[in-house]
């Protein structure tokens, strides 16, 4: 026997039937092994596997509910095949490709890994509602956020291509859309914020995102005009130069006599009259219709409209003397009374020129003689007359001068005469009307101006043709003097 072992072929054919044995042992397996009697098959449980829904069309139907949701699994198999499976590869499944709208019931489908069987699903069966898919129509707002640089405001936003577009969700849904909006962000914006693209969301009444629903188009593009504050201003009237010798203005007429003035808010309210238009008189040369740019101011971003037609009409300068015009006295000091030495009578006559149709007309009453008063003391003063006269008239250069005699009532023991009083009221009403001598040289072209007040100086605020103060092109200004 031990010759035989130790015989070099019998060691070869022992080494042979090890290795069959071997190998037979590597990839023997038990399920198909045809003993009945050895067995390695275990059970095991899955305690959810979500159900999924398949051959329902999204576009025309939608699903609301099934249940349940999930079921339990109990499957069977070999060891290696339960551990070697994934939970993904546990697929229950409803096909809803034939189950009508509404509530219905349908049977569940079961996929497993290979090698692995099915021993019970628990339920089998699940409950689903289907409900069909509406398309309605609806406009879309635009919900700013934000606020404009400088004051401004948004103005009513724009949609293009235009402002509808077509939602689609289910039917029972459509009734909790509260609005179909974009959002667009014009912080700090000065001007109209145009092509912004802008997603369009659903939102339901309580302001929460429906999204679920499906949009067409989904995107659009929406123009926010920024708009600046306005306000509606008298256009005031500048002049430069003066008419060629021997002319005068005899009527003014604008195209508008006002104008909308765009910008802040703060730079607007600062605003009572807008000086942009100026009138070059030196280019006037006879009667006609001018058109001149109406200028935009410092802070003021523009102005409607920018253009203005003047028409001007021109006459040969006349002169004329206005008799009788009443003297007023302004300015006195509390407890002084005044008196006019001279004229004694308290009037004067005044020469004008201008127009001849504006001075035919003219009476004492159109002619303020204001005597201004202020800070003069005790005793006699002789007064240059600061004279007031209609627009696109003339006063005669000489100064038109009256003595005045001003004693203190108090250091008298008197009470200040009525008559004097009057006069303080009479004077207080006329010295802020009118135009003041000097005023319209240019108008009546070829002469200077004489003493008188600042060209413009009246205190009144004009606005239109009738109401506009002519400068006195080439004049100084001189302020009425006081002689002791």
């Amino acid at each position: 026997m031990d010759k035989w072992l130790v015989h070099p072929t019998a060691l070869k054919v022992l080494s042979v039937v090890v290795a069959l044995l071997l190998w037979a042992v590597v990839h023997f397996d038990p399920e198909t092994n045809k003993n009945k009697n050895i067995t390695t098959t275990i059970t095991h449980v899955i305690d959810t596997v979500q159900i999924k829904t398949i051959g329902l069309d999204e576009k025309t139907r939608a699903l609301r509910s099934i249940e349940p949701g999930a079921v339990k699994l109990v499957v069977s198999g070999s060891r290696t095949r339960l551990a070697a499976a994934a939970p993904d590869d546990y697929v229950v499944s409803a096909n809803l490709s034939a189950v009508p709208n509404g509530r219905s019931e349908v049977t569940l489908s079961v996929e497993l890994p290979k090698g692995v069987e099915l021993i019970e699903m628990t339920p089998n069966r699940a409950t689903v509602q289907i409900e069909p898919m509406q398309t309605k129509e609806f406009q879309v707002q635009v919900i700013t956020a934000g606020e404009p640089a400088n004051g401004y405001k948004v103005g009513e936003p724009i949609v293009k291509p235009n402002n509808r577009v077509h939602v689609t969700m289910p039917e029972d849904e459509l009734e909790l859309i509260g609005a179909v909006a974009v959002n667009v962000n014009v912080a700090n914006e000065e001007e109209t914020v145009s092509e912004k693209r802008a997603r369009v969301v659903v939102y339901d009444n309580d302001g929460n995102e429906l999204k679920n629903a499906v949009v067409s188009p989904s995107v659009v593009e929406v123009e926010v005009p920024i708009t600046k504050p306005y306000k509606q201003l008298p256009l005031q009237i500048g002049y430069t130069g003066k008419l060629p010798d021997g002319l005068s203005i005899a009527k003014l007429t604008l195209s508008t006599e006002q104008v909308t003035v765009y910008g802040p808010q703060n730079v607007l309210d600062k605003l009572e009259f807008y000086d942009g238009l100026s009138v070059d008189l030196s280019k006037v040369t006879g009667s006609g219709t001018y058109t001149y740019d109406i200028n935009p101011i410092e802070g003021v971003a523009a102005v409607d409209p920018a253009k203005v037609s003047v028409t001007i009409e021109i006459e040969p300068t006349a002169s004329r003397t206005v008799e009788q015009v009443p003297i007023v006295m302004n300015g006195l000091a509390e407890g002084m009374k005044a008196a006019l030495v001279s004229p004694a009578e308290g009037r004067m006559d005044i020469t004008v020129r201008g127009a001849p149709s504006l001075i035919d007309k003219m009476g004492p009453d159109d002619i303020q003689a204001v005597a201004r008063l202020e800070s003069l003391g005790v005793g006699q003063h002789e007064i240059v007359l600061n004279i007031h006269v209609p627009n696109y008239i003339g006063v005669n250069p000489l100064p038109y001068k009256v003595t005045v005699d001003i004693t203190d009532s108090k250091a008298e023991g008197e009470v200040p005469a009525s008559g004097t009083d009057a006069g303080h009221s009479a004077a207080n009403e006329a010295g802020s009307g009118g135009a003041s001598q000097g005023d319209g040289e240019a108008a009546a072209g070829g002469t200077e101006a004489g003493t008188g007040s600042e060209p413009g100086s009246s205190s009144e605020t004009h606005s239109n043709h009738d109401a506009v103060e002519t400068p006195a092109a080439g004049s100084e200004h001189t302020e009425p003097a006081a002689v002791q």
